[in-house]
């Protein structure tokens, strides 16, 4: 790909917050430098003002927590303002735009539509999908069948779509035939998760660590209850929870559990490497089945086994790997053997990071985006 005139990207999260939107998009501005005269990053007004090739939105990024008509107003309001700043600018030859947030990144489709630039439409979760496993809408509704003919236009006014696992690619191709479709994968930040922290000395306590939001696609009782059985069968392995949770987690008043506020990925990266086990346990949704949460990529990056489930794409990935325990269905009692058997046996946790250590060098995020932009 050669473009010599501007480039815009459009995200609700960017530097520093500690997202995942923000975590793909800050190694696509590096990677796309050589391709352009000028990149514009045009954001939520979380973002730092610091940086110069960012532009705010006077809005914030929508509330995770926030009812989902709040939410909606809020992803409305984000995308009208960043739409309008997309049909001000003069000179574009491409726009960016990565979803969710569905209702802000649709905004900007159209408004990008409108001033004539051509856009890619980046895909992390599925929409109106979700808001159907989630029991919030029917797609067969009346309102369901407004998202679905909006998702469609939206793609197929794309000059062409990317997506984050093979479960989304391969099911995106056969219900849009006519669009490009495109595997664009997350990854770990490898300007981050340096070799050096391969080295890094762990923890004196057995650890189980997860990081990042703990929001609807999570089995959150499960995590409560593993930790609370852990507690009981073998106190001294600790869990270490990095991120913003909901008040079920952070009521629990488990001495096996501590938990820290969100943290810049520098700092987490470092942590991460200290623990020895990752947990990553998704809802059994159908749209989970093709997750692959961005979190499970730092934890390659850290070199750490995971703890995953159930079936879909992150289980096999892991599974395939042999780089930790995958669970077709997500059985506490079952999980909380498994980490204790871990923490007992060092030779198979050993062996378990030895494949993690050997396959890592292939899902560095900078690697793949370069890669998948020399390719257009």
């Amino acid at each position: 790909m050669h473009l010599e005139k501007k480039i815009l990207i459009v995200t609700s999260e960017y530097y520093p917050m500690p997202a995942a939107a923000a975590a793909r998009v800050i190694p696509w501005v590096t990677e796309l430098k050589p391709f352009c005269s000028e990149i514009t990053v045009l954001t939520s007004n979380n973002a730092s003002k610091e940086k110069t090739l960012v532009e705010r939105s006077f809005f914030s990024v929508p509330n995770n927590k926030a009812k989902l008509f709040v939410r909606s107003i809020q992803e409305l309001l984000l995308g009208l303002d960043l739409g309008l700043r997309i049909l001000l600018k003069k000179e574009v030859s491409l726009c960016i735009i990565t979803s969710p947030p569905f209702f802000m990144a649709c905004c900007c489709a159209f408004f990008a539509k409108i001033s004539g630039v051509e856009y890619v439409f980046d895909v992390r979760d599925r929409y109106p999908r979700v808001l159907q496993d989630l029991g919030v809408l029917k797609i067969t509704s009346f309102l369901g069948k407004i998202l679905q003919v909006l998702e469609a236009w939206v793609y197929r006014g794309a000059n062409h779509v990317t997506t984050v696992t093979n479960g989304l690619l391969i099911e995106l191709r056969s219900e849009f035939p006519s669009v490009e479709f495109h595997l664009l994968r997350n990854g770990f930040d490898e300007a981050v998760f340096s070799d050096e922290l391969l080295d890094i000395k762990k923890a004196d306590c057995f650890t189980v660590v997860y990081h990042g939001r703990l929001g609807r696609f999570y089995d959150i009782d499960s995590y409560l209850k593993i930790i609370e059985l852990v507690a009981k069968l073998e106190p001294s392995i600790r869990f270490l929870m990095v991120g913003d949770f909901p008040a079920k987690i952070l009521l629990l008043k488990s001495p096996n559990l501590e938990i820290l506020p969100m943290m810049n990925l520098e700092d987490l990266s470092k942590k991460l490497s200290t623990c020895h086990l990752g947990i990553c346990l998704l809802r059994e949704l159908p749209a989970m089945k093709n997750a692959f949460p961005a979190k499970s990529y730092d934890f390659i990056g850290a070199g750490l086994p995971q703890i995953v489930g159930p079936a879909g794409e992150l289980y096999d990935f892991i599974a395939n790997m042999g780089g930790g325990i995958s669970f077709k269905k997500i059985i506490p009692e079952d999980v909380v053997h498994a980490i204790i058997d871990l923490k007992n046996d060092p030779q198979q946790l050993a062996q378990m990071r030895n494949k993690v250590i050997s396959n890592r060098n292939n899902f560095g995020r900078r690697m793949v985006t370069k890669s998948y932009f020399n390719s257009l």
